[in-house]
């Protein structure tokens, strides 16, 4: 006779909550980041400018805070939005849509972070200022979200050659391939491989009004809104938690409100400042050593090749 399980939601045994509860954010430490700001003690270090159709990437060094600012006025009024990839310099650790999910849910909001993938998960960045008019939007709506980006496969199945003149994944082969550690690679079939392997991840989407719910099939499904415009100086500020590049993509979607490819981006505007305050570290405890315990299980199991 089969047991009566009660199915009924319970927090206390869902495994997401358990995992949200142990990286809880130190607001206290990031309000003191933000602080910063108001105090006006942060330093200037550079600034720069992520240009319509193209990708870059912005060395953003620990203790650090990178802001993507919108000025829609001097352009043609509309919000602008941008996908950005999180990578560090040696390339060995990227902003993981697993662990980020798991860890911080399917979109971002205040003292969100980003982490790197397994066998680090370690905090990347986290969100300290975000400056977006949610009363804009409709309910349920938010627009910082761990999700996929536009790319050549897709614009070429809806709009054939027409569609063939940007993408978010073009941007990213861009991007990536400004990276010292990949730019130095020469074999170009080699370079070309590790750039698509790196773009082919899924990445942060920002400036881009979402949420997830179910179609009439029960599918959940990413339903996006147009951007409403948002006043010029509107802007949103990543704490770097370790030496890092953002890598970022200027979305030829622009700001969804018009059909692709008829949308015309804006430039967005960057800038990092140097807060002074040195990340904490070990936001997961002691969780190294588990690899090695891994194999040797499963070394006593039947692992004959199929």
């Amino acid at each position: 006779m089969s047991q009566v399980i009660d199915t009924t939601y319970n927090a206390d045994v869902d495994p997401v909550k358990t995992y949200e509860r142990k990286v809880a954010p130190n607001v206290a430490f990031y309000q003191q980041v933000r602080a910063t700001k108001a105090n006006d003690t942060r330093r200037h270090v550079y600034d720069d400018i992520l240009l319509p159709h193209t990708g870059n990437s912005f060395l953003v060094k620990a203790g650090q805070v990178i802001r993507f600012e919108q000025r829609p006025s001097l352009h043609n009024g509309r919000t602008q939005i941008i996908d950005v990839h999180f990578v560090t310099p040696d390339l060995e650790q990227w902003g993981d849509h697993l662990n980020t999910g798991a860890l911080e849910g399917l979109n971002q909001r205040m003292y969100s972070a980003v982490w790197s993938q397994s066998g680090f998960c370690q905090k990347m960045a986290t969100l300290v200022e975000d400056e977006f008019p949610y009363d804009k939007l409709e309910e349920d709506y938010s627009h910082i979200f761990f999700a996929a980006h536009c790319c050549p496969d897709w614009l070429n199945m809806c709009y054939g050659k027409e569609g063939n003149v940007n993408s978010c994944q073009e941007n990213f082969y861009q991007a990536f391939g400004r990276l010292p550690a990949i730019a130095s690679i020469e074999d170009e079939a080699e370079r070309r491989r590790i750039i698509k392997l790196y773009a082919d991840r899924n990445d942060i989407n920002m400036f881009q009004p979402q949420k997830f719910d179910q179609d009439e099939n029960g599918i959940t499904r990413c339903l996006l809104a147009p951007s409403p415009s948002v006043d010029d100086g509107v802007g949103v500020e990543f704490y770097a938690e370790k030496d890092m590049y953002f890598v970022v993509s200027n979305c030829p979607y622009a700001d969804q409100a018009l059909p692709y490819p008829e949308a015309r981006p804006n430039p967005v505007y960057v800038s990092v400042h140097d807060t002074g305050i040195l990340p904490e570290t070990g936001h997961l405890g002691d969780i190294d050593g588990w690899e090695e315990d891994i194999f040797a299980r499963i070394a006593t199991k039947d692992n004959s090749v199929k």
